[in-house]
């Protein structure tokens, strides 16, 4: 149950005076309204909740044998949604047992009930209950005790109210959440960036069996391309061929410039010809060196070929398995020894987050809780709940960048790739209760981290907080609120702005 966190009633202060000037267009029944508060002068509201709703209700306060005005505000909590359809009813209680009550049929308009009522023929105390009922929704509100009026209104103590209004509607139509503070179990939690690798266990790496030269294949081995297995990605050329190789590839690169000369060449002449500049033995010489420039390159072509063939001793360098390449060794045409790897290829789904953590004095184990975060997702991912492990034991700070490694192993399955770069929250140490709010609840203003306080339906406080630990979802708070107190855990920022307003006169909609 949520605790009732507001003294029984309050009067409306925002218009200046005693009444309630609320502002809505409900009809004869609205305008019937002013004329029985005028007439009355005192006025009642009262903000409730249970687990799944809350009531803000505006009454003229009761006179015993005369009808009263009111209009209530009915919101559904998970969703924020102003109730469009349902049933409102007010009782009036005395020992348990109803002694007036009256049921509105539907809504005035959307999330308000308007109209009037009955209140009891007798003077006196009576307990005011509401209920509201829509299809398999139900919640019921305790008003708490009201007088009665015997001819003429009564005044009843007022609520505190805060210091910033956000009307009901300008509430509906923004992403809009309240929920009461309390503690929960919150272990010291740690931020750290990091970068996703592939994960050792499913990466499969292709090294120089020998010394010698590497040369790459057309379609490069570059990182981020996807190879299949046994696919020829390089040819290693013995060291001793090497030499051989490198004056093959010089020689294969004149014959191109000389073949792109002759091709020039013939067809400068054979512009020519129309204009009979030239001869036609002219012609045909120039034909005869494009043929032999040629087969030049044709010629240095199969000799590197030949040396690169396996016959010769070279080393075909293949995929070592279906994936992605993550890492390239060396360039074409470099000189590497036996054993340097070559080819690094991300056989599997499970990475490596590599990460750095700033801050000192927070403990690593036991792992209670990890997020990880990346720019383009709605929102953190449970890393434990994927079956993710934290390798890292202990923090060690390098004294060179005042950071230390952290390092865990994701298995496949969150969408994480090679190259990512990610925020993880690491949950760690003492888990004991404490005084906690979402973190959404926690609106950053001018440097300084403030919570919004719901007084009244309409009404906020805004507290300067001292927050201390906190975990994937939630924040402690050391300072500022306490248990139990309606904070706004989304659309803080809206009531931000709303204060910055100053325009809006309370309950005036």
């Amino acid at each position: 149950m949520i605790p009732r966190l507001l003294p029984l009633f309050a009067l409306s202060l925002g218009c200046g005076h005693g009444t309630v000037d609320h502002g809505h267009d409900h009809g004869p029944a609205g305008e019937h309204a002013d004329d029985h508060e005028a007439e009355e002068g005192e006025s009642v509201a009262i903000t409730r909740w249970t687990a799944s709703h809350e009531l803000f209700v505006e009454l003229d306060a009761p006179v015993a044998g005369q009808a009263f005005s009111y209009h209530a505000h009915v919101t559904r909590l998970a969703d924020n949604h102003a109730a469009t359809s349902g049933t409102l009813t007010i009782r009036f209680e005395q020992e348990g047992f109803a002694v007036e009550s009256h049921t509105d049929p539907a809504v005035a308009r959307a999330g308000i009930f308007a109209a009037q009522a009955p209140a009891p023929k007798s003077a006196g105390r009576y307990r005011l209950v509401f209920a509201y009922v829509d299809g398999q929704e139900r919640a019921e509100w305790e008003g708490g005790e009201v007088e009665v009026g015997a001819g003429t209104a009564v005044a009843h103590e007022g609520e505190a109210e805060g210091e910033v209004t956000f009307l009901k509607e300008a509430q509906w139509q923004v992403p809009f959440a309240v929920v009461p503070s309390g503690e929960r179990p919150i272990a010291p939690t740690l931020e750290a960036t990091g970068v996703v690798q592939s994960a050792p266990a499913s990466t499969a790496v292709v090294a120089a069996p020998v010394e010698g030269l590497v040369a790459w294949a057309e379609t490069l081995p570059v990182v981020g391309r996807s190879v299949r297995r046994g696919e020829r990605l390089a040819t290693l050329i013995p060291a001793g061929a090497a030499e051989h190789w490198a004056s093959l590839q010089a020689e294969v690169a004149t014959a191109r410039v000389d073949q792109d000369l002759a091709a020039a060449d013939l067809r400068r002449v054979e512009g020519l010809v129309s204009d009979e500049l030239v001869s036609d033995r002219r012609v045909e010489e120039a034909r005869a060196a494009v043929v032999r420039a040629q087969a030049r390159v044709q010629s240095a072509q199969r000799r590197v070929t030949a040396l690169t063939s396996g016959g010769a001793g070279a080393v075909p360098i293949l995929a070592p398995a279906d994936g992605l390449v993550v890492s390239v060794g060396a360039r074409h045409g470099e000189s590497v020894q036996a054993g340097a790897p070559l080819v690094a290829v991300a056989a599997g789904e499970a990475v490596l987050i590599e990460a750095r953590v700033q801050a000192r004095g927070l403990p690593l184990t036991p792992v209670q809780s990890a997020t990880v975060r990346r720019g383009d997702w709605a929102g953190p991912k449970d890393l434990l709940a994927a079956g993710a492990t934290v390798l890292t034991e202990a923090l060690v700070f390098d004294a060179q960048t005042l950071s230390a490694p952290l390092s865990v192993i994701v298995p496949g399955g969150l969408g994480l790739r090679p190259g990512d770069l990610v925020e993880l929250s690491l949950g760690a140490g003492d888990t004991r209760p404490r005084l906690a709010v979402p973190l959404r609840a926690v609106v950053e203003i001018n440097g300084q981290d403030v919570i919004f306080v719901q007084k009244t339906g309409e009404s906020f406080a805004r507290r300067r907080v001292e927050l201390g630990a906190r975990d994937a979802t939630h924040v402690e708070v050391l300072s500022g609120i306490t248990a139990g107190e309606m904070v706004v855990a989304e659309g803080g920022f809206d009531v931000h702005v709303a204060s910055l307003s100053g325009a809006l006169d309370s309950h005036r909609h």
